[in-house]
């Protein structure tokens, strides 16, 4: 898939969790509900690496204190190509289920993938260059997934306001082809701090 396609895609994801939203409400109970349905934040480590800016919306509700939710998130930073000058982009999607404990404390379990898309220092060897020296490097796109998990601890008020959460994020790199003879899964830890309306 091309870079290019990404912010459409976004577009659509978001559109589709308003819609599904409201389709829903005719078939859950949400008459008691008075959670605040959408939360912008920043986290650190945690499925996008470094960092993520991230929007969630709330689904439906299962009970007036279980919610599904869905997010997706962004994340650019710099590449570690030697050629020149790249950047590594990075688009999470989570599907979470949420529990409000009491009063402003809650606990979700979140599992999704995350979109990674960054460059690599690429050395094209034929039989035809290969009397040719030194051979011309280039910068080679990749375009991969990567799962996750998370279980974290959020602490907001359940009408909107200040959301700060915490928690651990295992990351899953089995399937990506330039992992393959190294690590396929490491414990991230994740922080976030954000505002929920």
């Amino acid at each position: 898939m091309s870079i290019k396609y990404i912010p459409f895609f976004t577009i659509l994801f978001v559109g589709i969790l308003g819609y599904s939203q409201d389709r829903l409400e005719g078939i859950v109970d949400t008459t008691t509900q008075k959670y605040a349905k959408n939360a912008l934040y920043l986290e650190l480590a945690g499925k996008g690496f470094y960092y993520s800016v991230n929007y969630e919306r709330n689904l439906f509700n299962l009970t007036e204190k279980t919610s599904i939710k869905a997010s997706v998130g962004l994340s650019i930073f710099p590449g570690l190509t030697e050629i020149r000058n790249s950047n590594d982009f990075l688009m999470p999607f989570s599907v979470s289920i949420q529990q409000h404990l009491t009063g402003n404390h809650h606990i979700s379990l979140s599992t999704g993938s995350t979109y990674f898309n960054y460059q690599v220092n690429d050395i094209e060897i034929t039989n035809a260059n290969l009397s040719s020296q030194p051979l011309t490097t280039r910068l080679k796109t990749i375009q991969e997934w990567f799962g996750h998990i998370s279980l974290d601890y959020r602490y907001n008020k359940p009408d909107g306001g200040i959301l700060l959460k915490g928690g651990i994020t295992p990351l899953f790199f089995d399937k990506m082809q330039n992992f393959q003879g190294m690590k396929t899964a490491q414990f991230s830890a994740n922080i976030a701090v954000g505002y929920t309306f």
